[in-house]
């Protein structure tokens, strides 16, 4: 007992010296208010000088984070644009630290820990996946839809029950961008909703008896497991793009209106495009599923910021229908903020941030003609950003759920 103990402490000691540490880094809040912050902001980054978390917004604030010693030449700067800089996290390898104690703990728990308990890796999620489909079987098919780079399978779960009804069709997709695990940790929480609730009648029985619901929960695999396993804030899929450089941001590799704006040509940028359209195992993968297909509703689901998006991206021209995009949507929201409280800001992403192209809602929206194509930001809007509390699993899948459900309803 006590060598399996000792072996267990080292390797957890090996585990945690290979991994990216964040010492010295903080998160500090500026409000761009002028174009020219928007790209003193931009080309900061471009120049790893910082790394932007949320997204860039106007008039209201943007986290960015870097290493305390940068702050001396910063601080000023941000000043001297009338930026209003103010420290938001003081120390990022605390909140890592914090977070990985939590983890440990758990996995040396007695008691099993589930998908609602726990920030699951991309091994202990797929265990999951297939021991919830194996229970329900009348009700869940999983699937692969494609390998990654790293040949991981990109899974896909179809829920749907045997009703009858001519059905309509949802795609869903989870964890795009691979430090957000609030958002695969919400799939979760949503396909353990429908399975475990459908029996007791409700809106799961509602929802699977007239809808077929396409989930993807984890859409980068390889950098979803790379954050948990070496470097946690790790943004894009695992992909060489250069001789010194890894991955694609994937929300900007998706091929409509692809390199428009609000993406970059640097191999080494988080927001990197990619060579060309759809050049990403992960974006082919979701092109070959869903373009055959005839669909009702797509939703993208990231993390942070309460924003509940309609296209476009690529330009600030309203999209299609707009008012009714709107209308659908603003009934999700209200239903999502009957259950916490927690209020989120609606309407077109470029119209409220600044452009971005390449995002698979546009391209589902453009190429496929999907009408309801939505992003939604989840919580928090501050805080601790990417590294959100165990608690928030059932805090943000509740409302997150009451909210789909809501829109579902009515499309």
């Amino acid at each position: 007992m006590y060598l399996g103990c000792l072996l267990l402490f080292v390797a957890c000691i090996l585990t945690n010296a290979s991994k990216t540490r964040y010492d010295g880094n903080i998160v500090v809040s500026v409000i761009p208010s002028e174009e020219r912050h928007y790209k003193l902001l931009t080309n900061l980054e471009d120049q790893h000088e910082i790394d932007i978390w949320n997204e860039l917004r106007r008039n209201d604030s943007v986290h960015v984070m870097f290493h305390k010693q940068k702050q001396s030449q910063l601080w000023p700067l941000f000043e001297s644009f009338n930026m209003k800089p103010s420290i938001l996290i003081n120390d990022v390898q605390k909140l890592v630290d914090a977070e990985e104690r939590t983890l440990q703990t758990h996995a040396r728990s007695s008691q099993p820990r589930g998908i609602l308990d726990t920030f699951l890796n991309y091994d202990e999620y797929t265990a999951w996946l297939n021991d919830i489909v194996a229970t329900y079987p009348d009700l869940a098919t999983l699937v692969s839809i494609g390998k990654t780079y790293g040949n991981r399978d990109i899974w896909l779960v179809k829920l749907t029950a045997n009703s009858g009804a001519v059905k309509k069709t949802a795609f869903m997709d989870f964890g795009i961008h691979a430090r957000e695990w609030i958002s695969p940790a919400t799939g979760g929480y949503m396909i353990n909703e429908y399975l475990t609730q459908y029996a007791a009648g409700g809106s799961a029985k509602d929802i699977l008896d007239k809808w077929e619901l396409h989930i993807v929960p984890i859409l980068n695999p390889d950098g979803y497991a790379y954050s948990h396993s070496t470097s946690r804030m790790w943004r894009k899929n695992r992909k060489p793009t250069s001789t010194s450089c890894i991955g694609v941001d994937l929300n900007r590799n998706f091929g409509y209106k692809w390199n428009t704006g609000g993406s970059s040509s640097d191999p080494c940028s988080e927001t990197f495009h990619g060579g060309a359209p759809m050049t990403e195992n992960e974006a082919k993968a979701v092109q070959g599923y869903m373009t055959p297909r005839n669909w009702d509703t797509y939703l993208t689901f990231h993390s942070y910021g309460q924003w509940w998006f309609t296209n476009w991206g690529y330009t600030t021209s309203d999209p299609p229908q707009y008012k009714l995009l709107k209308d659908k949507a603003t009934i999700g929201i209200n239903a999502l903020q009957s259950v916490n409280g927690r209020r989120y800001t609606l309407g077109s992403s470029a119209q409220l941030l600044y452009v971005a192209s390449g995002g698979s809602e546009d391209w589902t929206a453009g190429i496929l003609g999907i009408l309801y194509s939505y992003c939604l930001e989840l919580p928090p809007t501050g805080g601790s950003g990417f590294i959100a509390p165990v608690s928030e699993i059932k805090k943000t899948g509740a409302e997150t759920h009451a909210g789909i459900v809501a829109l579902l309803k009515v499309l």
